[in-house]
């Protein structure tokens, strides 16, 4: 069990609506179980994502949590957007709030199950990382979620997309990576078959409470699609989705 808190630093993007609500109960949510120090950041001029941004580089902020939203303001995963501009450059965690959150019943206040799209590639692998040591910390069970293309797309920038068909080489790298997990996590492999975010979504709403994601690859045809998979997986979850930052 980690004692020190995972996340010391937590900035909640607030503004006074729905989406603002629903990022500042998340983010108390995590400093209540995780420990860290929580601050709330309102920029009312110039740019929110450059302001938040400029936290994070200056070391102020170990995760940023928004609300989701359609709309270009906080939260907002529409291209151009701040959690968009967050994914490109920002070196924390991200973490995006459902709409509707703050509304909902948080009563069980424990990470029950956690979800993580894994690929083997060291962005999944460091969502992974970490996916374990948040379940390890907050007692929760992992599903590893692997998804795959039966039938690979046509068109070069499709196929660079799109990356390796399923087959007994990925399983076995899907099974090798839960094997290497803690036995107290109950890991569990997931391979999947067809489109990435409808998968991810499906997960999402299978009792998962958060959906952990690398920022560059979220499985054999999750190759970063930063205002496509991530955005819109951020947008239409039924859960939280954190966002780990590509390695170094």
């Amino acid at each position: 069990m980690t004692e020190r808190p995972l996340y010391p630093k937590v900035i909640a993007g607030y503004e006074d609506n729905e989406r603002g609500e629903d990022g500042r109960v998340l983010a108390e949510r995590v400093v209540a179980r995780d420990g860290g120090e929580l601050k709330i950041v309102n920029v009312e001029k110039g740019s929110p994502s450059d302001a938040l941004q400029a936290l994070a580089e200056r070391g102020e902020a170990d995760l940023i949590v928004l609300g989701s939203t359609h709309h270009a303001a906080f939260g907002s995963v529409a291209p151009g957007s701040v959690a968009e501009h967050l994914l490109h450059g920002a070196r924390c965690r991200l973490l995006i709030a459902p709409k509707g959150y703050a509304e909902a019943d948080h009563s069980a206040d424990r990470l029950r199950v956690l979800a993580v799209g894994y690929d083997g590639m060291a962005e999944s692998q460091a969502a992974l990382d970490e996916s374990a040591v948040l379940a390890e910390k907050f007692g929760g069970s992992m599903k590893v979620v692997g998804v795959a293309t039966p039938v690979p797309p046509i068109g070069a920038a499709a196929a660079a997309r799109a990356g390796p068909e399923a087959g007994p080489d990925f399983q076995t790298r899907l099974n090798d990576a839960v094997a290497e997990l803690p036995s107290e996590l109950r890991a569990l492999p997931v391979l999947l078959k067809g489109d990435p975010v409808e998968q991810l979504l499906d997960v999402a709403e299978t009792g998962v409470d958060l959906l952990v994601l690398g920022s560059r690859g979220f499985g054999p045809v999750m190759r970063l699609l930063i205002g496509s998979v991530s955005s819109r997986v951020i947008r239409g979850a039924a859960c939280p989705v954190m966002v780990i930052p590509r390695p170094g």
